[in-house]
């Protein structure tokens, strides 16, 4: 049985309530203007841009 899964687009991450404002600039560089992304991508986008090294 398949399963709907949300997916939301960059200006609506942009305005959710569960990312803070650091979160959402990070996210605002890192997802794309024309793409759609569910909730755990946008997570899994964040985090990995948060655990990356500094160069």
């Amino acid at each position: 049985m398949a399963t709907e899964t949300t997916t939301y687009r960059k200006e609506q991450f942009m305005q959710a309530s569960q990312f803070t404002r650091l979160e959402k600039d990070v996210l605002a560089g890192l997802l794309e203007e024309d793409s759609a992304y569910t909730m755990e991508q946008a997570k899994e986008q964040l985090n990995q841009f948060m655990n990356e090294e500094a160069k």
